[in-house]
């Protein structure tokens, strides 16, 4: 005679009790009379909460758009959204959302096309903490579908789910009355096998739009859930370049509060103006990434993960005494929570809670984030996470900030306007004002002959000394409060901002070096007049004709490729017409002249012979000697060929002068 086990469960709401002798621990399943629910739109109170998504949207233009009542034991839901498989509702449990330690289930209720045919069906699922996979629950009893359709590719669908967890469910149906976050997300796979009890697919390429979580609990007996942050009410705020601008215009736009439903947490906004990439937000003690202590860095990011709407969080640092390398914190994204992640009108924006304290474990990798600190805001065109570096120099505030205690912030509003005003004068100073000046040196002594070519290359060159000493003070200014105090970072990490600031320097010395040295040239017919020659006109001259077109065109890169956001490379591709078209006139004045003066061997041809203040033209004579006559005056004659030199000139200046002021628009304009 073997024992006799009594399991009895008495479910009150539906009247149900049953008594299984010699039984297992599975209950037989419970009914749930659906005669006690009103049919959904004829009779019940009508649908007052409702979301859609994008915020805003018309119903029929939702991507996705649910409403939902209460109706006695049930809640009535009708979702809609633009998908060709399933379309599905999550209900996290209690907490789940924001304390990601302790993770807990999901409740899934998923519409989806039968395999067979159009029919829409509804099945209640569930899914673990942390997991992307569903799990079918034990039973569908108290889930009721009341009408499903597919029309195109968008799926219509109205179901009812008992309010609370049913005997043998708990821990896969949450219960309605509590507080939940709520979570929408949708597929294109059709054929949900629901007789052998095979879920559908929740990995990247299994789902066709973002994931969008609540930004608040809900309660759906009780009202209204905000699903993304409302971020216009979350009191801190920053920006970049400019401290007026808004979400839609910054290259950089952030909100932050404590979280009103969980003050152990900061709640954060972002938008960035980046549709690849990553933004994200650091703390810092020492204004310095990678200096004496940790950075914390926490932000968003872009990946092929569709399960996260192509973005996911992430909270990193940079090591203390580093090379500013970024690494993810010891327990991954614990402590952290996404709230509404994707690209939206053609920005990164993302919604996400930081727990505020330091998690056990994390002491070397998070900062308690109720303390003042220098605040870091940077972005990144390189998705994934750990952040990549940089492609453009990080901002960082003018001073400390407690993000828990304060509500502003401020960066350094000038340096894009002295960037800008570098770039403009460096441009004046080489392309224009300098190029012309070593042109009149070079070609026009023989077509001025008594000087004037002089007076002309001096106010030239020394005009472009000075604009380009201006803009040599204006880029340190601008940098005053890097992490380099002054410098742009140098290295392997920016390779060509290393390779712009070295050549700017040695252009700095040369431009200083070469008029001291004319200062110091001795006579014309001194026997080592030939020295100054070759330092002044070969060696330093010809060095400043091309070291700063180069680096001209390497600072038009940079400010196209790593300071003007969105990237903007037209005033570099101007810079290199200009380069080229120079180029190209000047070398064939140099060989046309070249040849000219080689061809003259003609006794009666003129020769150059320089002047104290530059060439003058002498009739050789019988001998082959230039004459001299001390008593008289040499006359001063302009070459026959002055009429083309000048026209060579000319052509050189309609070419530096329009190409010249049209990169400094676009500069300005950037």
């Amino acid at each position: 005679m073997g024992r006799i086990h009594f399991l009895y469960s008495i479910v009150v709401a539906f009247s149900n009790i049953f008594v299984k002798l010699n039984a297992t621990v599975e209950r037989p399943p419970v009914t749930v009379a659906p005669a006690t629910m009103p049919p959904q739109g004829e009779q019940g109170e009508p649908f007052l909460n409702s979301y859609g998504e994008p915020l805003g949207c018309p119903q029929n233009e939702c991507a996705f758009y649910v409403e939902w009542r209460s109706n006695g034991q049930f809640i009535d839901f009708r979702m809609e959204g633009n998908a060709s498989g399933w379309i599905a509702l999550g209900i996290s449990g209690q907490n789940s959302a924001l304390d990601t330690v302790n993770r807990s289930f999901s409740d899934v209720l998923v519409c989806q096309v039968e395999a067979v045919g159009s029919a829409v069906n509804v099945t209640d699922l569930f899914l673990r903490g942390g997991e992307v996979t569903p799990s079918f629950d034990s039973s569908q009893e108290g889930l009721d579908l009341t009408s499903g359709e597919i029309t195109g590719d968008r799926i219509f669908c109205s179901f009812s789910r008992v309010q609370f967890a049913l005997p043998g469910q708990e821990g896969q149906d949450v219960s309605f009355s509590d507080d939940n976050f709520l979570f929408f997300l949708s597929g294109n796979a059709t054929g949900l096998d629901t007789v052998n009890e095979v879920p559908m697919d929740f990995s990247a390429s299994a789902l066709s739009g973002n994931v969008i979580f609540s930004f608040t609990r809900a309660n759906l007996n009780r009202g209204f859930v905000v699903f993304t942050a409302p971020f216009t009410t979350l009191p801190g705020k920053g920006s970049f370049p400019t401290s007026s601008c808004s979400r839609e215009d910054c290259d950089f736009y952030f909100r932050w509060g404590v979280n009103p439903n969980n003050p152990n947490y900061l709640t954060f906004f972002i938008s960035a103006d980046l549709t690849v990439g990553w933004a994200a937000i650091g703390v810092s003690r020492d204004r310095r990434m990678g200096g004496d202590e940790i950075d914390d860095i926490f932000g968003c990011s872009t990946n092929n993960d569709l399960f996260r709407g192509g973005v996911e969080v992430a909270d990193t640092f940079n090591i203390a005494g580093g090379d500013r390398q970024n690494f993810g914190d010891n327990s991954g994204t614990d402590g952290l929570v996404s709230h509404r992640l994707g690209v939206l009108n053609g920005r990164l924006e993302c919604t996400f809670s930081r727990l505020i304290a330091v998690l056990p474990g994390e002491d070397g990798s998070d900062l308690d984030l109720d303390n003042s600190y220098y605040i870091i805001i940077g972005t990144g065109e390189n998705p994934g996470t750990p952040f990549t570096r940089h492609e453009r120099n990080p901002e960082w505030s003018t001073s400390e900030v407690n993000l828990v205690r304060e509500s502003s912030v401020d960066f350094d509003y000038s340096r894009i306007p002295l960037i800008k005003a570098h770039g403009i004068f460096m441009v004046l100073a080489w392309p224009i004002l300098a190029q012309l000046g070593i042109a009149m040196a070079r070609h026009m002594k023989p077509a001025m002959p008594n000087g004037g070519w002089f007076l002309l290359h001096r106010i030239l060159v020394l005009s472009g000394v000075f604009f380009s000493s201006l803009a040599f003070l204006l880029i340190f200014v601008a940098y005053r409060n890097a992490d380099t105090r002054g410098l742009i970072h140098l290295g392997d990490i920016n390779g060509l901002g290393t390779a712009h600031f070295v050549v700017g320097i040695t252009v700095i010395v040369l431009q200083f070096t070469n008029p001291i040295i004319a200062l110091f040239r001795c006579a014309p017919d001194d026997n080592k007049r030939w020295i100054f020659k070759l330092l002044h006109k070969y060696i330093i001259g010809c060095s400043l004709q091309l070291l700063p077109l180069a680096n001209v065109m390497i600072g038009l890169y940079l400010f196209g490729d790593k300071i003007v956001n969105p990237r903007k490379m037209d005033a570099y591709w101007v810079m290199v017409a200009l380069v080229s078209a120079y180029s190209l006139w000047d070398g064939l004045l140099n060989i046309y002249f070249g040849y000219s003066c080689h061809k003259c061997k003609e006794k009666t041809c003129a020769v150059t012979v320089e002047g104290e203040l530059g060439t003058e033209l002498k009739p050789i004579s019988p001998d082959g000697s230039t004459s001299h006559d001390p008593t008289t005056k040499p006359k001063k004659k302009p070459s026959p060929d002055h009429w083309l030199r000048w026209a060579g000139w000319i052509g050189l200046a309609a070419i530096a002068i329009p190409l010249g002021i049209t990169i400094i628009g676009l500069i300005g304009r950037g």
